[in-house]
């Protein structure tokens, strides 16, 4: 079972040349085409897909459940590997400043009470919705790459 907690601070975060690695989910409920999304923790009113650092002692799959469940409360399967993403990339550096590395779940349950829920909304919103109100590019190409995009 996953902790009440959420994991806080960088100090166990995966970085790769400079780049951390992120690892996140695009929750999806199969039968009714929806996505889950949360708010942004940063910028008010933005709708994101869960995601979070990816820490040393966690593969990549289990980081990106970790922080579906942390932000969204959605427990389910990992069932692809959406790709990886460079974001914001520094001229100065020749880095990206992160790398998000995406995977699809198939949402089983969604719990009442989860570590993020004084933090974060949840909302499901169609696979379309979803497309048109996240505003990451990198986000975008997530949803674009899974089961709901070729349906």
């Amino acid at each position: 079972m996953y902790s009440q907690y959420a994991k806080e601070g960088r100090q166990n975060q995966l970085y790769d040349e400079g780049a951390r690695l992120v690892a996140g989910c695009v929750p999806i409920d199969k039968h009714g085409r929806r996505v889950l999304l949360v708010a942004s923790s940063k910028n008010e009113g933005e709708w994101v897909l869960p995601k979070g650092g990816w820490e040393n002692d966690e593969t990549q799959e289990e980081a990106a459940a970790r922080e579906t469940w942390e932000e969204a409360g959605a427990i389910g399967r990992i069932v692809a590997h959406l790709g990886e993403y460079e974001h914001k990339y520094n001229k100065k550096t020749g880095h990206a400043e992160s790398i998000f590395i995406f995977f699809e779940m198939e949402v089983e349950r969604i719990e009442e009470k989860w570590p993020e829920m004084k933090k974060r909304e949840r909302r499901w919103f169609t696979y379309e919705e979803a497309k048109q109100i996240v505003s990451k590019k990198v986000m975008r190409k997530a949803l674009e790459q899974c089961s709901l995009a070729r349906r």
